[in-house]
């Protein structure tokens, strides 16, 4: 008898977290709510959604808004949110140049936003160090205590697995997964993301796919990579791996690539690629104020170089982005064909940073793509530029904190 009391002990705790989280999540999702909106909301009752309230009030995880509402006739409805202030969590966005820091409150709000040179990727178990020290330094600037932070969520480039929290590129420490690891070592829950699927949360969050269901959300970068939303939902594919975009053959016997194979589209559109193709070519000659007037060595122009000259005019510049517009556009026209978007999002530095970027890939995507398939779809230039993944993998892990399916409700139904 003694077994059975605890365990409907048990039972009956688990039923009372679930309900919490399921409060927690819908302010989360929702923001400030009454607590008669909270019932429609997670399906609870009104006097247990009291309870409830009352002892996260209790905690300080909710408080109630400053502005209220006083058109209404007779008694204001209680309305609560997230207490901002109670926790923060930290996304990281490692690259293999930068580094994106982003703060956010419990309101998903933005507390501190940095950019700092990229710890290098490996596999050495000593990087954890390293970037223990940089998230010790972004805190210690932001003024926030380790003990309010919630949880940290690093967004990688490479292979990674998110829902395992396997790096297999980088940060892949052996048998143990790497969010085991930096878990135990930080002492928070920790998630790991690949950067294409950070973009596309952080894009379906707080970027141009906030009321978008089915989305593609385009990275032109160093590399070229994509995030898939589909029905509202992030898509990992079976084994996670989904958005390998810049992998598709574009070039037929092309170039080798990087992955080892011919003609991928990241050899032609990537910035990698850009920055090969114009040295290649200036080497051998061809003109452009990025020499004759910068003084820039072949060895030192890149794609961020090639970007600038082109919005000055140069016509070298020019054409190579033109070039690279073209065989992008084309690829994009057979994710058109496949899945038939609303929205197309071009991210990463090259296309934010060249205006008529955009609109050549738009033309070449169009014109390949089937007008049944295309006549809605949108093009649109992220808003969020270098932040887009460290704010995804935040507000991944702030969701996923939250997520009541872990405690698997079903069995406390």
């Amino acid at each position: 008898m003694q077994t059975r009391r605890s365990d409907n002990k048990s039972k009956v705790d688990r039923k009372n977290e679930i309900r919490r989280i399921l409060v927690l999540r819908a302010l989360l999702d929702r923001g400030p709510l009454s607590l008669t909106d909270l019932t429609k909301a997670t399906g609870i009752t009104l006097p247990v959604v009291s309870n409830i309230v009352a002892s996260l009030r209790k905690e300080k995880l909710v408080v109630e808004p400053k502005e209220k509402g006083t058109n209404q006739a007779g008694r204001p409805p209680s309305i609560v949110k997230l207490n901002g202030k109670a926790g923060f969590i930290l996304g990281i966005d490692i690259g293999r140049l930068f580094t994106n820091f982003i703060i956010l409150d419990l309101e998903t709000n933005i507390v501190a936003d940095t950019r700092r040179k990229s710890i290098t990727l490996s596999n050495d178990i000593g990087l954890i160090d390293d970037l223990e020290k940089e998230i010790k330094a972004v805190l210690s600037t932001a003024k926030i205590g380790w003990d309010k932070l919630l949880g940290i969520g690093i967004s990688l480039p490479g292979m990674v697995k998110g829902k395992e929290g396997l790096g297999e590129t980088y940060f892949n420490f052996g048998d143990t997964p790497a969010r085991e690891i930096l878990s135990n070592r930080f002492g928070k829950p920790v998630h790991l993301e690949h950067d294409l699927e950070a973009m596309a949360f952080g894009e379906r969050w707080f970027g141009a796919a906030k009321d978008v269901k089915n989305a593609l959300c385009v990275n032109v970068g160093w590399g070229l990579g994509l995030g898939i939303i589909i029905d509202g939902k992030v898509y990992y594919g079976d084994d996670g791996y989904a958005g390998e975009f810049g992998h598709i053959q574009i070039v037929k016997n092309g170039e080798l690539c990087y992955c080892g194979k011919r003609g991928c589209l990241e050899t032609v559109s990537s910035g990698r690629a850009i920055t090969k193709i114009a040295r290649e070519k200036i080497s051998k000659g061809a003109a452009t104020i990025m020499t004759a007037v910068q003084n820039l060595g072949a060895e030192q122009i890149d794609a961020e170089a090639v970007v600038k000259a082109a919005n000055q005019g140069d016509q070298f510049s020019i054409e190579l982005l033109e070039e690279a517009a073209r065989y992008l556009g084309s690829g994009i026209a057979i994710l058109i064909n496949l899945l038939n978007p609303e929205l197309i999002i071009l991210g990463g530095g090259i296309s934010t940073a060249a205006p008529n970027f955009m609109e050549s890939v738009r033309a070449y995507a169009m014109r390949h793509s089937l007008v049944q398939l295309n006549r809605n779809v949108k093009f649109a230039t992220s808003r969020l530029g270098n932040k887009a993944g460290a704010l995804g993998v935040a507000v991944y892990l702030a969701e996923d904190l939250f997520d009541v399916e872990r405690l698997n409700p079903s069995a406390y139904v």
